[in-house]
């Protein structure tokens, strides 16, 4: 029976039948995105995964239709200035965790360095960018031997005051 079956055949059924499955699941979960796509209300946007620019567009959306932003125009500059210094922050942060890693830091001081940063960036503690950040703190500070942070202590780092 299966013999009679070409493989070109096979490849073209197996194309149609994925090519439908995708047609079905686009229109039935993503049928307004693509109507916004098509009549040119929004552009296609790709996103590299791997990008450290990458963000993902829910979050994006959610903090442009925060009740605190007044006009698009102004939620934009704000947002990537916002995006701006997290991206600085965390490269100045690893940059300090890779040096306390070379100078060997005792648990306090290096707690006392981090809210010392952290206090620099007013801007990201109030952001929704915050516990990533904070999440970050906590990866990176566990590849270190001498030091180990929790969750809560690196969301404490934002609040202490010395």
């Amino acid at each position: 029976m299966f013999t009679n079956i070409s493989w070109d055949n096979y490849i073209v059924v197996v194309v149609l039948l994925l090519a439908i499955w995708y047609l079905f699941v686009g229109l039935r979960f993503y049928f307004d995105d693509i109507k916004e796509i098509v009549t040119g209300k929004r552009k296609l946007q790709f996103h590299r995964l791997g990008h450290p620019n990458y963000q993902e567009p829910q979050s994006e959306l959610n903090y442009q239709n925060s009740p605190e932003v007044t006009s698009p125009q102004s939620s934009f500059g704000e947002f990537d200035t916002t995006f701006q210094d997290v991206d600085s922050l965390v490269e100045r942060l690893k940059n300090v965790i890779a040096d306390a890693a070379k100078r060997k830091f005792h648990k306090q001081e290096f707690l006392d360095y981090f809210k010392s940063i952290l206090r620099e960036y007013p801007t990201v503690k109030d952001s929704p960018f915050r516990s990533s950040v904070s999440e970050l703190i906590v990866s990176e500070c566990d590849k270190l031997e001498s030091i180990t942070l929790t969750q809560t202590e690196a969301e404490g780092l934002w609040d202490e005051k010395d």
